[in-house]
C-alpha cells in the first residue's frame, strides 16, 4: 500500500529581523538628555508659573499629568518610597484646581506655602525618578498614567499635541 504524502513546502527564507541586541539596548537605555530636558522643562515651567500665581489651566494640567506619571512610576516599583509625598502633591494640585475653577473661567491661582512646597517637592522627586528610569520603564509609566486618567473619565492630551492646541 502506498501512502500519499504531501510534498514538503519549499524553503522560503524569512525576512531578516533587526538586531535584537540593539533593540534590547535601546529599550534599556536611559531616555536621551533632550527628551528628559523636554519633559522636566515643561514641568519646571508649569510649577514656576503655579508658584508665581500666573499659571494657566494648561500649566496646571502639565503638573497634574506629571504627578500621575510619578505615581505610575511609584506603582511600578522601580523608584520606591515616594508615594506619600506624591499623594500630597496631587492633593495640593486638586485643591488649586478646585479654587481656580469655581467660576466658568480659570482664575489665577494663589498658592499657600504648603502647596508651593508640595509642588517644588514634586518637581524634585519627579526629576529624580526620570533620572533613574530606562526608556522602556518611562514609556510604560506614561502609558499606565494615561490609562489611569482615561479610566477616571478624564481627557488625555499628549505633549506632542500641546503645540497644536496652543496655536
Amino acid at each position: 500500500m502506498s501512502r500519499n504524502k504531501k510534498p514538503r513546502k519549499a524553503y522560503r527564507p524569512r525576512q531578516i529581523a533587526v538586531n535584537t541586541l540593539q533593540v534590547a539596548l535601546w529599550r534599556a537605555a536611559k531616555p536621551a538628555r533632550s527628551d528628559r530636558a523636554d519633559v522636566l522643562g515643561k514641568l519646571s515651567a508649569s510649577v514656576q508659573a503655579l508658584c508665581a500665581g500666573v499659571a494657566t489651566e494648561l500649566d496646571w494640567s502639565i503638573a497634574a499629568g506629571s504627578a500621575s506619571v510619578a505615581q505610575a512610576v511609584e506603582r511600578q516599583g522601580i523608584v520606591r518610597g515616594l508615594g506619600e509625598h506624591l499623594a500630597s502633591a496631587e492633593a495640593a494640585l486638586q485643591a488649586v484646581y478646585d479654587r481656580c475653577r469655581t467660576s466658568v473661567m480659570w482664575l489665577r491661582p494663589t498658592l499657600t506655602i504648603q502647596e508651593v512646597d508640595a509642588l517644588r517637592l514634586l518637581l524634585e522627586l519627579h526629576t529624580f525618578q526620570v533620572e533613574q528610569l530606562g526608556r522602556a520603564e518611562f514609556l510604560a509609566a506614561i502609558d499606565a498614567a494615561q490609562q489611569d486618567t482615561i479610566a477616571q473619565g478624564h481627557t488625555v492630551t499628549l505633549a506632542r499635541d500641546l503645540e497644536r492646541m496652543a496655536a
